[in-house]
């Protein structure tokens, strides 16, 4: 058995993976053009960060567990473990005040650095304006 040998040499190897790599920018650059156009139709701006997705999923969650639970009493004649619905409100009730205190903590570090930022810009204009 003789192995299949490759009969293009290193320099038309170099040039077809050249081309390749062109073609996949070209691509890459289109996907991006066409994310952005469709951005720019919807009538509302909506950005997703990883925070704002898990809020959204622990509120749905929370919303989803009580329907469900009511839904599930009301027909079955049978409460659901109390044990369970603390768990679940408790569980993704952390993680929603665990956002916030991160939101907040974040906010806070932020603001005092562009007041810092305003303080230095002010004394060094004023220092300027004392010194001239």
């Amino acid at each position: 058995m003789k192995l299949k040998q490759d009969s293009k040499t290193h320099n038309e190897k170099m040039h077809e993976l050249e081309l390749k790599y062109k073609l996949a920018e070209q691509k890459h650059k289109e996907r991006k053009l066409k994310y952005e156009i469709i951005k720019m139709s919807l009538p509302f701006h909506f950005d997703l960060k990883f925070n704002k997705i898990i809020v959204l999923l622990s509120i749905a969650a929370i919303i989803l567990y009580t329907i469900a639970a009511i839904l599930l009493q009301k027909y079955t004649l049978i409460e659901l473990s109390p044990t369970l619905t603390t768990c679940v409100y408790a569980f993704f009730g952390t993680e929603l005040l665990g956002l916030a205190g991160i939101k907040i903590c974040d906010t806070r570090f932020i603001s005092q650095e562009n007041n810092a930022d305003c303080n230095d810009t002010a004394s060094s204009q004023y220092g300027s304006h004392a010194a001239g």
